[in-house]
C-alpha cells in the first residue's frame, strides 16, 4: 500500500511532469504559429520558457499574435488531453468505495465479452467482436458502479444470485437473461410474471413447451412427456427415483426407509422402460406389495437388480409396508389425474423430447407452486434436459454448439435436483449456463445441506447479492470477502513545549454488514471468480428500451391467464353444483 511520503512524491511528480508538458506545449504552439507567418522560432531551451514567462514579444517580436493564437490552441489541445487521460485512469483505475475497479473486471466489459462469445459461440466465430451485439455478448449482469459501463457473464459461467423477495429476481435476471437467450432456454418459476412477460418474444424465437401441472399460469396442456423414457439406463432410473424419493427424505428419518422406497422405484422403472410400460402401470405396481409383474419382467432383462428388489421387498410384512408406503408417499403427485395425464402417451398433443430441445431454440416453461410433490415432477424434467444437453455437447465435441440457458427461479422449492452443486462444476464447461435464484443462502442449506450449498456456491464462478439480505451469519462472510482497505488518520496533541502532530493507518472493512443489508434497491455487488468484488446496478427490462415491447405483450398475457382462471373457477363451481 502507498504511504503517505509516497503520495506526496506521487503529486510533486505529476506537478513537475505538468510544467513540462506545458510549457513544451506552449513552445511548440508558439513556434508553429511564428513559422505560419514567416517568423524565426528560437529554440526550445528552459531559458526560452524562462523569457516566455517573464516577457512574451522579447521572445515572439515579429509573430506575438500568431504565436499567442497557437500557443493558446495548443496548451488547449494538451489540458484536453490531459483531462481526458485522468478522466480515463480514473474510470479504469478509482473506484471511490473501494470496491472493484473498471480495470479489475474488463474480461466482463463489451470488448472482451464480445471476443469470448466469439470463442465460445459457433454462430460466432466468424463475426468480428466490434460487429457482436449487446445480447450476444453473453448473460447480462448489470453495469458497473460508478463507470456505469456494461458487464457480462460468458456462456461458460455459471450464475447464482440471492437476493430477499421483491428485490428484482424476476424483473432484473430471469426476463432480461430469458429474453436475451440465443438458443434453447429452461425457465421454472412458482409465478406467472415471467411466463407473461416472455411468451411471445420466446415465440419467435422457436416452439414454447409448458408444463404447469398445478395451473400457476392455467396453461391447457398442449404436449406430453414419457417419464418412463428416463429409466433408459440403471443410473437415469436412480436419478427419476431420487427425484421423488427426496419428497419424502427427512434429516431426522431414519434413511433406511428413503433408501428402500428408492430401490423399489428403481426397480419399477426400469421394469416398466424394458416392457414399453407407462408410469400408469408404475403406480398399480407400487400400490400391490404382491404384485409380482415388475419383477418377472426384471428378472428377463436384469437378473441382477431383480433380486436386489425382491430382497428388499420380501421382507417382514410391517417393514415391507412401510417401504411401499414412502415410495407411494414419494410418486403421490401422480395420483392426480392431471398432473398424470403431462406423461402419459397422447397420439393428440406433440411428445417434448428433452434431447431435441437442447439442440434447438425452444423454450420450455416448468411452473409448479411451492414445493410439494408436483415439484419433483419440475426436478426430474429439468435434470432430464441437463443429461440430454451434456450427452449433445459431448456428440459435438465436448460442448453445445449454441449455449443453453437455464433460469431456476425458487429452484429450492420447486426444482431441488439433489447434485445440483455437483452439476454446476461441469454444466458451464458444456455450454449449460444455469442461473439459480435464492431468497437466501440459508434456503440453499435447506434444500442441499451445508455441505451441498457451499459447494453450489464455490462452483458458481458468478455469485450476484442483491438486497435485503438478513442472515447475520452470512452477510458477515460477505463483509469478509469484500475485504479491508487502508485508512490514514492524523491525531494532534497540545503540551506546554508545543503541539505534535502523528499520523497512523488502520484496516477497516470496506462494506460493513449492515450496510451491505441495505444497499441501496436496484444495486448489488458481484463476486466473480478471479476478481474483487463489483457494485452494480441492475437492469430491470421495464428500464431498457429495447425490451419496451415486452410490456404490452405482458398485459395481454396476464389478462388471459386471468380469464382462463375465471373459466376454470367457474367449471368448478359448477361441478359443485352438479
Amino acid at each position: 500500500m502507498m504511504t503517505e511520503n509516497d503520495r506526496m512524491w506521487l503529486a510533486g511528480g505529476i506537478l513537475v511532469g505538468g510544467v513540462v508538458v506545458l510549457a513544451a506545449s506552449t513552445w511548440t504552439g508558439a513556434a508553429a504559429g511564428a513559422v505560419l507567418t514567416g517568423a524565426d522560432a528560437p529554440s526550445l531551451s528552459p531559458y526560452t520558457v524562462f523569457e516566455m514567462a517573464r516577457s512574451w514579444t522579447a521572445v515572439w517580436p515579429h509573430s506575438p499574435v500568431a504565436s499567442g493564437a497557437g500557443a493558446a490552441l495548443f496548451d488547449a489541445v494538451v489540458v484536453a488531453g490531459i483531462g481526458w487521460g485522468l478522466w480515463a485512469g480514473l474510470r479504469w483505475f478509482h473506484q471511490a468505495a473501494h470496491l472493484a475497479t473498471l480495470h479489475q473486471v474488463r474480461d466482463l466489459t463489451p470488448k472482451r465479452a464480445a471476443s469470448t462469445s466469439t470463442r465460445l459461440r459457433a454462430s460466432l466465430r466468424d463475426v468480428k467482436p466490434r460487429d457482436v451485439t449487446p445480447r450476444d455478448r453473453g448473460v447480462l449482469l448489470g453495469d458497473h458502479l460508478p463507470t456505469g459501463v456494461e458487464l457480462r457473464g460468458s456462456d461458460e459461467d455459471t450464475y447464482l444470485a440471492l437476493m430477499a423477495p421483491r428485490a428484482g429476481k424476476s424483473s432484473a435476471i430471469a426476463i432480461p437473461i430469458a429474453v436475451e437467450a440465443p438458443a434453447a432456454l429452461l425457465l421454472t418459476s412458482n409465478k406467472s410474471d415471467v411466463y407473461a412477460a416472455t411468451l411471445s418474444t420466446r415465440q419467435k424465437v422457436g416452439s414454447v413447451w409448458a408444463f404447469d401441472t398445478q395451473r400457476v399460469a392455467q396453461i391447457e396442456r398442449s404436449c406430453w412427456w414419457d417419464i418412463i423414457a428416463e429409466a433408459e439406463t440403471l443410473d437415469r432410473a436412480e436419478r427419476l427415483a431420487t427425484h421423488f424419493v427426496n419428497q419424502v427424505k427427512s434429516d431426522a428419518a431414519d434413511p433406511f426407509w428413503a433408501q428402500g422406497a428408492s430401490d423399489l422405484l428403481v426397480g419399477m422403472f426400469r421394469a416398466a422402460w424394458w416392457d414399453g410400460a407407462t408410469v400408469r402401470d408404475v403406480l398399480k405396481w407400487v400400490a400391490d406389495p404382491k404384485e409380482r409383474a415388475p419383477l418377472r419382467i426384471l428378472y428377463q432383462h436384469e437378473e441382477v437388480l431383480a433380486e436386489q428388489v425382491e430382497s428388499s421387498v420380501n421382507i417382514a410384512e410391517e417393514t415391507q409396508s412401510g417401504i411401499y408406503q414412502n415410495a407411494r408417499t414419494a410418486i403421490s403427485a401422480l395420483r392426480d389425474e392431471k398432473v398424470l395425464a403431462w406423461m402419459l402417451p397422447d397420439r393428440h398433443r406433440p411428445q417434448f423430447r428433452p434431447e431435441e430441445f437442447a439442440l434447438s431454440r425452444d423454450t420450455l416453461y416448468l411452473l409448479s407452486k411451492k414445493g410439494g410433490a408436483s415439484s419433483a415432477v419440475v426436478a426430474a424434467l429439468a435434470d432430464s434436459v441437463f443429461t440430454a444437453a451434456t450427452e449433445a455437447g459431448e456428440r459435438h465435441g465436448g460442448r453445445l454448439p449454441e449455449p443453453m440457458r437455464a433460469i431456476l427461479d425458487e429452484a429450492a422449492n420447486i426444482c431441488n435436483i439433489a447434485d445440483l452443486p455437483d452439476l454446476y462444476s461441469h454444466l458451464g464447461s458444456r455450454g449449460i449456463n444455469p442461473y439459480t435464484i435464492l431468497q437466501s443462502y440459508s434456503q440453499g442449506v435447506r434444500a442441499w445441506g451445508e455441505a451441498g450449498m457451499s459447494a453450489l456456491w464455490g462452483a458458481a464462478t458468478k455469485k450476484v447479492i442483491g438486497v435485503g439480505l438478513d442472515d447475520t451469519r452470512f452477510v458477515n462472510d460477505i463483509a469478509t470477502l469484500v475485504g479491508n482497505h487502508e485508512i490514514t488518520r492524523e491525531s494532534h496533541s497540545k503540551s506546554r513545549d508545543g503541539g505534535s502532530t502523528s499520523i497512523s493507518e488502520h484496516r477497516e472493512q470496506i462494506l460493513e454488514p449492515a450496510r451491505i443489508r441495505a444497499m441501496k434497491r436496484g444495486t448489488a455487488l458481484l463476486l466473480s471468480t478471479g476478481m474483487p468484488v463489483a457494485q452494480i446496478v441492475l437492469r430491470p427490462w421495464y428500464l431498457e428500451e429495447s425490451m419496451a415491447h415486452l410490456d404490452p405483450a405482458m398485459r395481454a398475457e396476464e389478462a388471459a391467464i386471468a380469464k382462463r382462471a375465471h373459466v376454470a373457477w367457474e367449471e368448478r363451481k359448477a361441478g359443485r353444483r352438479g
